[in-house]
């Protein structure tokens, strides 16, 4: 599944061997290390290419008249009715993003997980979970959009704190609804049927002193071969959910242990500290946006015809990319930080360092990671620590309890 030009030839296995960390050296194979490293190599270049076409296409909309030609568009649609005019401008705006990003998104998300093996979805798949996925980013964009654009011209130089207070709702709303709504929309979620599994996972929970009612499995398999575990919702729509490939890949023990590390997540209210986070970074960001929309007002020469112009929401929108670029070590940083300490817990509440490790070795092999990443590429990219450091962790952990009486 590799192309020809990935290097899995014996001689260079072998003289890459000694050059691997331990931890990697000790688990893994050179193969796997290549098959890993041409995997993600390729993905590292696909993100860069992927920011290179965002930013292509907001510097076209802001620096030519194209904005402005889709905002003329929609009030010719909508003349008398600008509240509609302002709706069909921004799903414009949506569908143009699509449509160029679609050839990008087809080898990404298709092509190329065939390619190594990974994908199991069928070309008429993927379209359809592509439409899915338009309508739902067109069911989110357009009431979002037009309710910025109404405080634009309600709240001229004022609209920062209201706008923060919609983002806010909006952010808890969806981090609420996404388990009961967005996702039963592409996989089938049911609570987990392994009975003894079950039993086992809500005693543990109930060790960590966290009410965990129920564990559920996702399908993935209808898609990938890639194993995954994840913690979403809040309140009564918070959930562990478990991908049927790990289930199915993973040993009673090691599921375990994944489990141990999503109610780590919970344990340590992740997720409500996640989300405090990204609102003052969503006050920040605003704040900057507003002193660069109203400089560029001001300055001119961006087709825009005022301060509420809505064909000004691709400069609103680049000034929030690029803000998020900059911050993105910090916020991959923050998220290593917030695993490390899942890590921690889950080898706390299960004390089974080995399971730790074969269920790090599984993972990884199944989602071709990469094995030796660079740091530069650990820090501005990864929202876990690497494989080694996790492995390394639990070595660490087994030590110290050998060594306590």
């Amino acid at each position: 599944m590799i192309s020809p030009s990935t290097p899995t030839s014996p001689a260079w296995a072998a003289s890459t061997a000694g050059n691997l960390p331990a931890e990697v050296a000790a688990h893994f194979t050179p193969e796997d290390v290549a098959r890993g490293g041409a995997y993600m190599g390729g993905r590292y270049r696909l993100f860069a290419i992927g920011i290179a076409l965002r930013l292509a296409i907001l510097l076209v909309l802001i620096g030519t008249p194209a904005s402005a030609t889709l905002r003329n568009l929609a009030v010719r649609l909508a003349p008398a009715r600008p509240a509609v005019a302002v709706a069909i401008y921004v799903a414009l705006l949506v569908l143009t993003f699509e449509l160029l990003a679609l050839p990008l998104g087809y080898y990404a998300g298709f092509v190329r997980e065939h390619a190594f093996g990974l994908s199991t979805q069928t070309r008429t798949s993927w379209l359809v979970d592509r439409v899915k996925g338009l309508v739902l980013s067109l069911a989110l964009a357009v009431p979002l959009g037009s309710l910025l654009a109404l405080l634009w011209r309600r709240y001229p130089g004022r609209w920062v704190l209201p706008a923060w207070g919609l983002g806010a709702f909006a952010m808890v709303v969806l981090v609420t609804l996404a388990p009961i709504i967005i996702d039963p929309l592409f996989n089938t979620i049911r609570p987990l049927r392994d009975p003894d599994l079950r039993q086992r996972v809500i005693a543990l929970a109930g060790r960590a002193g966290v009410p965990v009612d129920q564990v559920y499995e996702i399908d993935a398999s209808r898609r990938t071969r890639k194993g995954n575990a994840y913690f979403t919702g809040l309140g009564r729509t918070k959930r562990i959910v478990l991908y049927d490939t790990l289930l199915a890949g993973s040993s009673p023990d090691e599921v375990e242990l994944v489990v141990a590390h999503e109610i780590g997540h919970w344990k340590r209210a992740h997720i409500w500290k996640g989300i405090g986070l990204s609102l003052l970074g969503m006050g920040l960001a605003l704040w900057c946006a507003s002193r660069i929309l109203e400089w560029a007002v001001r300055r001119g020469g961006f087709h825009l015809a005022g301060p509420a112009d809505v064909a000004a929401l691709p400069l609103f929108l680049l000034v929030l990319f690029v803000l998020n670029l900059v911050s993105l070590p910090i916020q991959n940083g923050i998220s290593r930080y917030f695993e490390r300490e899942a890590d921690r817990t889950s080898l706390e509440l299960t004390g089974n360092a080995t399971a730790f490790i074969r269920s790090e070795v599984q993972l990884a092999r199944s989602n071709l990671a990469d094995l030796t990443p660079p740091p530069v590429v650990v820090w501005l990219l990864y929202t876990h620590p690497p494989v080694a450091e996790r492995i390394r962790q639990a070595g660490a952990f087994a030590a110290g309890a050998r060594a306590r009486p």
